[in-house]
C-alpha cells in the first residue's frame, strides 16, 4: 500500500488549491508532518488577497501624511456545535495578522475574545458553513469589483470615505471622487458586477455604479415613511433591500421594531424593487456594523428559526439579539424564540466549556486561530 505521507509536493499543492476555506487547509496540513512542511499555512490571498496596499485617498487633507491604505478581505463563517444544552452557533470572521497567523473577528464590538496568548479554535468539533466575505479598510464600507482583463488582475474599488464615494481602478492607479445625486451613503454592496449604494435619506434611494463609473438610480421604494436604517443583503441569486423602522426619538424602542423587505427585479436595463413578505426558509442577519449583513438558508441548520430578520440591540449588555418574525410581524428577544437560544455564542463561556475555544498551551507554538489581541 502506498505511503500517503510521501505524496509529491506538486500533487499536494493541487489538492490544496481546491480548498475554499482556511479551516480545510488547517485540516489538510494536520494529516502528517510531511504535508505540513509541503503546504504553507492558510492565507486568503485569493482574488485581491487578504491584504492589499493601495494609494491613500488623495481628496482630503486628513490623508496628507499617509502614502498607502490597506484593504483586507474578511471571510465570514457560521460554526455549529453541540453543547450539553443543545446546538449552539457562533458567527466569526477571520483576518490575517502580520505574523501570518489568523485572528477571530465578531459582529459584536465587545465580544470578549481578547487574550494575550491568543485563542485556539477547535475546527474538528463543529460544522463550518461559509457565508461569503467582505472587504474592509479604514473606510467604513468598501466594494471590490474584478474587471475583465487578459490576466484577470485588473480591478476597481468603491469606498466610502468621510461621506464621499471614491473609486479606484488598478489601471488608473488613482482615487476619483464619484459625483451624483447621492448625499453620503448608508450601505454599499457588490452584486453581479455592479456596486449598489443606498443613501442616508431612509427612503430607499439606491444608486448603481458600473465599472465605467456610470451612475444610475433605481426608483425609490417608498415616498411615505422614513426608515431608521437600510441595508443591502445578497441572498444567493437574489438581492434584497431591508428597511428597518424603530420608533422613539433616537430609535431606542427596539422591541417595537418592524421591517420592510424588497427584492430587486431586473427587466433588461430596468431595475425596480418588489415588496416581499415571506423569506420562506431563509434568515436575514443584520450585524452591528454594515459589514455583517448576511442571508442564509435555515435548511442547513436543523432546528434553526426561519422566515425572520435578526438584528442587534447595541445598547444591551446581554441577550442583545432581537428577532423580527415576518409571519407574526412581531419582535422578540432571541432567547425567547425556539431555534436561536444563545445565538452566535453571546455566552463565550459555553464555547470554552465545550472545547470549541481554548487558551493555547504556552509550550506549543502551533495553533489554528488567534484572537484579535496583538
Amino acid at each position: 500500500m502506498a505511503d500517503w505521507s510521501l505524496l509529491h509536493k506538486d500533487l499536494l499543492e493541487r489538492i490544496n488549491g481546491c480548498f475554499e476555506t482556511c479551516f480545510e487547509i488547517v485540516h489538510f496540513r494536520s494529516v502528517c508532518s510531511s504535508w505540513r512542511s509541503a503546504i504553507s499555512p492558510p492565507s486568503y490571498k485569493l482574488g485581491l488577497g487578504v491584504s492589499c496596499l493601495l494609494p491613500a485617498f488623495n481628496h482630503d487633507p486628513r490623508f496628507e501624511v499617509d502614502t498607502q491604505c490597506i484593504l483586507e478581505k474578511i471571510p465570514v463563517f457560521l460554526l455549529r456545535y453541540q453543547t450539553p444544552f443543545g446546538i449552539d452557533y457562533m458567527l466569526v470572521g477571520t483576518s490575517e495578522r502580520k505574523s501570518g497567523k489568523q485572528k477571530l473577528l465578531s459582529p459584536f464590538p465587545d465580544y470578549g475574545l481578547a487574550s494575550k496568548s491568543g485563542i485556539i479554535l477547535n475546527t474538528l468539533s463543529c460544522q463550518i458553513i461559509p457565508l461569503g466575505h467582505y472587504y474592509k479598510s479604514y473606510a467604513i464600507r468598501v466594494a471590490f469589483l474584478p474587471l475583465d482583463s487578459k490576466d484577470d488582475r485588473e480591478f476597481a474599488i468603491v469606498a466610502g470615505v468621510f461621506g464621499d464615494l471614491m473609486m479606484y481602478r488598478s489601471c488608473d492607479k488613482v482615487w476619483i471622487k464619484m459625483e451624483g445625486r447621492f448625499k453620503s451613503y448608508r450601505d454599499m454592496v457588490l452584486f453581479k458586477g455592479e456596486v449598489y449604494v443606498v443613501d442616508m435619506s431612509g427612503r430607499g434611494h439606491v444608486f448603481v455604479i458600473d465599472p465605467s463609473k456610470l451612475v444610475t438610480e433605481i426608483l425609490s421604494v417608498t415616498q411615505s415613511h422614513e426608515s431608521f436604517d437600510e441595508r443591502l443583503v445578497i441572498s444567493g441569486e437574489e438581492f434584497l433591500l431591508v428597511q428597518r423602522f424603530t420608533p422613539g426619538a433616537y430609535g431606542h424602542e427596539y422591541m417595537h421594531t418592524w421591517f420592510k423587505l424588497f427584492r430587486l427585479e431586473e427587466e433588461g436595463q430596468n431595475k425596480r424593487w418588489v415588496p416581499i413578505d415571506d423569506l420562506e426558509d431563509r434568515v436575514v442577519f443584520l450585524g452591528y456594523e454594515h459589514d455583517w449583513n448576511l442571508c442564509y438558508s435555515a435548511n442547513e441548520l436543523p432546528g434553526m428559526i426561519r422566515n425572520c430578520v435578526m438584528f442587534i440591540e447595541p445598547s444591551g449588555v446581554f441577550d442583545r439579539i432581537r428577532v423580527f418574525d415576518l409571519r407574526t410581524q412581531r419582535t422578540r428577544k432571541a432567547s425567547e424564540c425556539s431555534g436561536c437560544i444563545d445565538m452566535y455564542s453571546q455566552n463565550v463561556e459555553s464555547s470554552f466549556l465545550c472545547g470549541i475555544l481554548a487558551t493555547p498551551n504556552p509550550t506549543i507554538s502551533i495553533y489554528d486561530l488567534s484572537s484579535e489581541s496583538e
